[in-house]
């Protein structure tokens, strides 16, 4: 189903061309920054979603079960 409006507004992919033109003359900084910039929105998309917070508690478990298994092994090793 197409939607015929008053505007015109261009295709996506004639919009990605002209976005793509554009960036083809960043300079090298701003290139840089523009992946700074994707990677701090995606840290604040995993912020947002709790995923960032699952995953360090996951991570932390992990941590505790490894002190817990290294100690119990060392307590069986060193008083052979």
């Amino acid at each position: 189903m197409s939607f015929h409006l008053a505007i015109p507004f261009p295709s996506e992919a004639e919009a990605l061309r002209k976005q793509s033109r554009v960036e083809q003359k960043w300079t090298g900084m701003q290139k840089l920054f523009a992946v700074i910039d994707a990677l701090a929105a995606a840290e604040v998309f995993s912020l947002a979603g709790g995923v960032r917070e699952a995953q360090l508690k996951y991570h932390q478990s992990l941590e505790e079960e490894w002190q817990r298994r290294m100690k119990e092994f060392i307590k069986q090793h060193a008083s052979s």
